[in-house]
């Protein structure tokens, strides 16, 4: 049996895509980066903190099969990372086949 899986896709910063062998995961980005938001934008929330109160934007992320990684960028850049001993290959085939 396989540990489950999650794959995050992020480019330029922003978190593109999810992928995960768990069905009905919930994944939540919360975003501290949020100086060019506005109060009352969708997302944005107000966080009390131990001495003062900031703002972060929580975003719940679809998430989508990780079958669903066959054929993409995101995939073909796992498997090189198995190819090349980055990763262990004990998710190798739940992953990237």
């Amino acid at each position: 049996m396989h540990e489950p899986q999650l794959v995050i896709n992020v480019s330029g910063g922003l978190v593109r895509d999810v992928f995960c062998s768990v069905p009905g995961l919930q994944v939540l980005v919360v975003d501290w980066d949020v100086g060019d938001s506005f109060p009352g934008e969708p997302g944005i929330v107000d966080v009390a903190l131990h001495e003062a109160t900031c703002a972060a934007h929580i975003r719940d992320m679809p998430v989508e099969p990780l079958s669903d990684l066959a054929g993409t960028d995101t995939g073909s850049a796992i498997e090189a990372a198995y190819e090349q001993g980055v990763l262990r290959d004990n998710h190798r085939e739940v992953c990237c086949s």
